[in-house]
């Protein structure tokens, strides 16, 4: 089977070699993101209860309970993982490895988008049918455990949540 002119059709290498890449690199900052996450999470539930519904003072509690700092680490890793996401939305995959990269970054765009959240990703459909394939994607692609490690973490901090009420 003749391919392109110049190719070598013994050629081993992965077709999604820049997207695993790309993935790899999201990767470490999906975990960088989902710590600095965890500490900002309880820290604004704390100023917004220290404030109540008085959203005028809410900024000075958010100084005070140190959760200015956690919110610009994460706005910090936003910037970085924003393009790199939009890079492995926009790529092809064509193998499980290029198809784990793209897990990664449904991964991030589910995380809760509030302090207050259920212990649980978010997926947009709230459907089931979402996270079944998300499930099958994870575990096509190796990423269950980490799925089930950050979803422990999440569960975690609504514990925590819960005891500090």
């Amino acid at each position: 089977m003749a391919g392109p002119p110049g190719a070598n059709p013994m050629s081993t290498a992965n077709p999604d070699a820049e997207l695993v890449a790309r993935g790899e690199q999201f990767e470490k900052f999906l975990l960088e993101y989902m710590d600095a996450w965890l500490e900002w999470a309880p820290l604004m539930r704390a100023a917004r209860a220290e404030v109540g519904d008085d959203i005028a003072v809410l900024t000075t509690a958010i100084e005070r309970t140190g959760c200015d700092a956690a919110q610009a680490r994460m706005s910090e890793l936003e910037r970085d993982m924003q393009p790199l996401a939009e890079e492995i939305i926009a790529a092809p995959a064509t193998s499980l490895s290029g198809l784990r990269a793209k897990a990664l970054v449904a991964l991030w765009e589910a995380l809760p988008s509030h302090a207050f959240h259920h212990g649980a990703f978010e997926f947009r459909d709230d459907g089931e049918a979402s996270r079944s394939l998300f499930d099958a994607v994870a575990g096509m692609t190796g990423l269950t455990p980490l799925v089930r490690e950050l979803e422990a973490r999440l569960a975690a901090d609504v514990e925590l949540k819960g005891a500090d009420a």
